[in-house]
């Protein structure tokens, strides 16, 4: 392989999007202003942000054989993501329904999972990681989850100048996510799970994630013998800013990037996390640096429908 992949690890759905002038009243039958369906999953489309931006990619995670997932297959196979490593299995895929509204470019989502199967430790044991430099973590399943990162950690044992670098995704709603925080070299820290937390603004998140993260690791430390890594904090604030914590502990506020129009929203935290990925990884940025392009990026693709046309995106210094 002449080039290691980033490796991407989550969910890959089958998002059906409808663009309505207004949000729907309930109990009322409303004609759309578009309608049309692409793949979908955090890490789905962070692998598709990081392809357009001319990272060598791949996507890992269940998949499904049915019928209704050939599109999705087809998909990745256009954009050349490597899916070829996936376990597979006959259940239906996920799919989400989406409501883009155009007046106010907003997006709601209502998620359909009837049981779908979840990626393994066993399943990801059965990759070459010596493919990878980066591996990034859509944050669930965290039993699973933490085993596939220690794994990772005991390849860079062993590997001390080819290391892998991990980062995980931290969105659900729930705690227990950040002892997958806790093993990694980059942690983003969303907005929602932010304030379920009860922090209020993106600075007060990155701090209590620090803090959390300091107290795991102190607790872990007798548990295990490999080297903690030191960890980068980011956290996007929305149309507010997107704040930062270096390892060395240096905090930056990066403002939000202006737009005249939102065309489609559905997408933007993940296209911020996969250009924040290949601005410190491929551009060698320093932190604040790359938030400052991840949060371009993102502004340029929600004047956007879809993720097509982010191959001509450029920073603009500022």
């Amino acid at each position: 392989m002449s080039e290691k992949r980033v490796l991407c690890v989550g969910m890959c759905v089958l998002d059906i999007i409808h663009v309505c002038a207004e949000y729907p009243q309930e109990d009322t039958d409303r004609r759309c202003q578009n309608g049309y369906w692409q793949r979908g999953g955090n890490a789905s489309n962070n692998s598709t942000v990081l392809r357009k931006l001319g990272a060598p990619c791949e996507f890992l995670g269940m998949i499904s054989t049915s019928p209704a997932f050939q599109f999705l297959y087809e998909d990745c196979r256009q954009r050349g993501i490597h899916i070829e490593q996936c376990p597979t299995t006959a259940m239906d895929p996920p799919f989400s329904s989406i409501i883009l509204v155009k007046s106010k470019g907003t997006r709601t989502i209502v998620h359909s999972n009837p049981g779908f199967p979840i990626l393994t430790y066993e399943d990801f044991k059965k990759i070459d990681l010596s493919w990878y430099s980066w591996i990034h973590f859509e944050g669930r399943n965290v039993e699973e989850t933490r085993q596939m990162i220690e794994w990772i950690r005991k390849h860079n044992q062993e590997m001390k100048n080819n290391e892998i670098k991990i980062s995980v995704e931290l969105e659900k709603l729930n705690r227990d996510l950040f002892e997958l925080a806790s093993r990694a070299d980059v942690v983003f820290v969303s907005k929602d799970i932010a304030e379920h937390m009860g922090w209020k603004t993106a600075k007060e998140a990155v701090y209590g994630a620090k803090e959390i993260i300091h107290d795991m690791r102190k607790k872990e430390k007798s548990e295990d013998n490999f080297k903690r890594p030191t960890t980068d904090i980011i956290c996007p604030w929305g149309s507010v800013s997107s704040d930062c914590l270096s390892s060395s502990g240096e905090y930056d506020s990066v403002p939000a990037f202006h737009v005249n129009e939102v065309v489609d929203s559905l997408g933007a935290g993940d296209t911020f996390l996969a250009a924040c990925i290949y601005a410190l990884h491929f551009l060698k940025k320093p932190l604040s640096q790359a938030v400052r392009y991840a949060n371009q990026a993102a502004a340029f693709k929600i004047q956007r429908r879809g993720y097509d046309e982010i191959d001509q995106f450029q920073i603009k210094e500022i």
